[in-house]
């Protein structure tokens, strides 16, 4: 299912979740149309109570231009376990881009079932397979991605972690300037190990 904002209230969002339900749900896209002055926000409770009420097995979601904090981002992903494909576009934004740090970490997976943060936190969207990721803003964290992804294609042990999806495609697109020797190395030895990797942008250096 597609909801696409041709309207002009930010309260499109909360209204939506508050209205429907959808228990076979599974796609879900949430996009405002391009080149639309106007903003829609995230509303965490009215998503929270959505899911809720539909049970819903979601495998894809894709957001494009909705204004939505990383830690917002964070809560809605773990309300949803199933998920396989993650599409995030915030090309047409002009506010803060909610894939900071913080997300990229709480994505990764720890090097060892005994690190701390390991033991307190769950796996967030443990059978993601395909992630998309459009960054028009500067202040990227790359190693904190690159450090995620990788840690999503590695081995782990299922009977600690419980069982996992192993990450198998990734595009990412850059709105500045990227260096492919100094930042993404380390993801080009993915593409021996079978894993797509795409990396573009307008002044993209590799």
């Amino acid at each position: 299912m597609t909801l696409a904002s041709w309207y002009t209230s930010g309260e499109l969002l909360d209204d939506f979740f508050s209205r429907f339900t959808f228990p076979s749900l599974t796609v879900l896209n949430l996009h405002l149309e391009r080149d639309q002055e106007r903003k829609l926000f995230w509303s965490v409770d009215a998503f929270d109570a959505f899911i809720s009420r539909s049970s819903c097995i979601l495998t894809t979601l894709s957001i494009r231009g909705v204004i939505i904090s990383d830690l917002e981002l964070i809560a809605a992903l773990h309300l949803l376990p199933s998920l396989v494909n993650l599409s995030f576009d915030d090309s047409q934004q002009a506010w803060e881009s909610p894939i900071t740090s913080l997300f990229l970490s709480r994505l990764t997976l720890p090097e060892s079932p005994y690190d701390p943060s390991a033991q307190s936190q769950s796996i967030l969207i443990p059978k993601l397979c395909s992630l998309v990721i459009k960054f028009k803003g500067t202040s990227f964290d790359d190693a904190a991605f690159v450090k995620m992804i990788s840690s999503r294609c590695r081995e782990v042990d299922e009977d600690v972690y419980g069982p996992l999806y192993e990450l198998d495609k990734v595009r990412m697109r850059w709105g500045r300037e990227v260096n492919e020797e100094t930042e993404l190395r380390p993801l080009s030895n993915l593409h021996r190990l079978g894993m797509r990797v795409v990396i573009t942008g307008k002044h993209y250096n590799g």
